[in-house]
């Protein structure tokens, strides 16, 4: 086993006590090559299945799709059925970077990248602001990964979003809830490093995030 080749002292793996979750992280170096990299088990500690030769687990992000013809996130021939993880870079149109963000949150994910990206290229945000701005999600009765399989939705709206979203979103049918300000369970924990056109990086770190932090080295 790898834990063998390793040495006698490395610990071979047990199951873990608690669920898993999702990591973002990205970086970009002084020569302009990035990552924007989502790690995720998914639900729980994902399948609890492992690949036996390097001990890496297997996550179970599949549950997101469902095999029914008429389900609108269906995994059949010729669909596109949506899925969460969407670690993203952005570039002009010349291919010069702009920027690599992402965000964990399970089917928050997708939501919450379209709006930091609205927020940096179209009302031209800072980093620090983008991620701190209040956010809403398109959810699901159970507020994982059950948005694209059907009503009641509803639309969560964080704490310190302005008031007057609540009002304009029921004019439009929508079932509106707020959660706390700066919300760490439904919100994600969102990161991203900016490019400007001298080559200057300006970064930031979720304040949802427990541990999120943003470094230049």
């Amino acid at each position: 086993t790898l834990a063998q080749r390793i040495g006698s002292t490395a610990r071979a793996w047990t199951p873990p006590s608690a669920g898993g979750d999702t990591t973002y992280l990205c970086c970009v170096d002084r020569e302009g090559r990035s990552v924007s990299l989502i790690q995720s088990n998914a639900s729980g500690f994902g399948s609890w299945l492992v690949e036996p030769n390097t001990g890496i687990n297997l996550h179970n992000r599949g549950l997101g799709f469902d095999l029914g013809e008429d389900h609108p996130n269906g995994l059949r021939p010729g669909a596109r059925p949506a899925h969460t993880l969407s670690p993203a870079l952005v570039t002009d149109r010349s291919g010069r970077l702009r920027a690599v963000l992402g965000s964990m949150g399970g089917d928050a994910q997708p939501q919450i990248v379209a709006q930091l990206v609205a927020r940096l290229l179209a009302h031209g945000d800072a980093p620090a602001a983008a991620v701190a701005a209040p956010r809403w999600i398109l959810s699901g009765p159970g507020g994982g990964f059950d948005t694209w399989g059907g009503a009641p939705y509803r639309v969560l709206l964080e704490g310190h979003a302005p008031a007057d979203w609540d009002a304009a979103l029921s004019r439009r049918g929508h079932r509106v809830e707020r959660a706390a300000p700066f919300d760490t369970g439904v919100f994600g924990h969102a990161h991203i490093i900016a490019v400007d056109a001298d080559g200057m990086l300006t970064g930031a770190a979720d304040p949802r995030s427990r541990v999120g932090s943003c470094a230049g080295m």
